[in-house]
């Protein structure tokens, strides 16, 4: 796995499909090579002297810029700045970094196809790495956030579970840690039982359903527009995908206990993509005795962009991680991590 490699402004515009990177207010752009030899995409936002840094981890189908960035006039293109997550972190001081996973956005794919990976945790290996290597930019003394959205949340989730050095606190949206629901949708319970064999010889089938945004059809419609997503509810989960998607919740389930940061959750408690329950799971059987779960109404899935919940989730979050970064000074924080073996952290 190679460092961070940041690009110069003048060859950016290859990857400003939409404008996204300029007037999304981008601080730096730049890629890093994983073990398997692919190239992935990252991001920044960053602010001077910042009192914390936010790690994000998006979700299936989609990218970072498209969930991180909002829509100047719904549905449109996702490359406005001003009102978003983004932009209300900065605000209370911390920078923001986030990486497009393998088969994702302006990540390189595995077998050149889009929405694909052969093992899921991969994705927690590029992540992890990911984590480190913005850390080592930012100084290990500042404390550090990972927020993980939907598939997002599966993979912060394993990554912490992995290592409990990796950051000081871990926030969830919906996260993927069951997806019973989905797997009793349709043709989904035909297919359950035989998506480990056909993964083995058409794995980049696309063959599990998934679900239409309904209830927020701005958010529907911008996710079918953007040329870099795999739509949900549009374009179905290709065969190794969906597998690893479904044995990798029944593996993290028998691990939660192991969670040891600090966490907060966010579930709606209707979402028909990510099963609530398991949220409600994760905040009884994490070891960990800072932990929170908080149920919101009148959501579908995409916490991030349904209005007017996700402004109220934003600034849950910012109190949150506001309220773990006032009580002590960096070194004093760098210490505690030190005692759990912070070497560890280190690139």
């Amino acid at each position: 796995m190679s460092a961070l490699e940041f690009l110069p402004k003048s060859k950016w515009k290859e990857w400003d499909y939409n404008g996204a990177l300029k007037k999304g207010k981008v601080s730096r752009v730049g890629k890093f090579e994983n073990a398997e030899g692919l190239t992935l995409a990252f991001y920044t936002w960053e602010v001077p002297n910042p009192r914390g840094v936010v790690i994000f981890s998006h979700g299936h189908g989609v990218h970072a810029t498209f969930e991180l960035l909002n829509s100047e006039k719904p549905p449109g293109a996702r490359t406005m700045y001003e009102g978003t997550w983004v932009h209300a972190f900065n605000q209370a001081g911390f920078s923001v970094f986030s990486m497009d996973h393998q088969g994702h956005g302006r990540s390189e794919y595995a077998r050149g196809k889009r929405c694909y990976f052969e093992r899921i945790e991969n994705l927690v290996t590029d992540f992890s790495h990911f984590v480190r290597l913005a850390r080592k930019e930012v100084g290990f003394e500042v404390p550090s956030f990972m927020l993980g959205m939907s598939m997002g949340g599966f993979v912060v989730v394993n990554a912490a579970i992995n290592d409990d050095t990796l950051a000081d606190g871990v926030v969830l949206l919906a996260p993927m840690l069951s997806l019973n629901k989905l797997a009793s949708k349709g043709i989904n319970r035909v297919l359950l039982p035989l998506l480990t064999f056909i993964s083995m010889f058409v794995p980049t089938l696309p063959m599990a359903e998934t679900a239409v945004n309904t209830k927020f059809p701005n958010s529907q419609r911008e996710v079918e527009l953007d040329p870099l997503t795999w739509p949900s509810g549009i374009k179905r989960t290709r065969a190794r995908v969906a597998a690893e998607y479904w044995l990798g919740t029944q593996r993290i389930q028998k691990r939660m206990h192991e969670m040891n940061i600090p966490f907060i959750a966010f579930h709606g408690r209707e979402d028909p993509m990510t099963d609530p329950e398991s949220s409600a799971m994760l905040h009884r059987l994490a070891a960990c005795s800072d932990k929170s779960l908080q149920w919101v109404d009148n959501v579908f899935h995409d916490l991030m962009h349904e209005k007017p919940i996700s402004d109220e989730v934003c600034s849950s979050i910012a109190d949150w991680m506001i309220a773990r970064t006032a009580g002590a000074a960096p070194a004093e924080k760098a210490e505690t991590r030190a005692d759990k073996k912070v070497a560890r952290n280190r690139v």
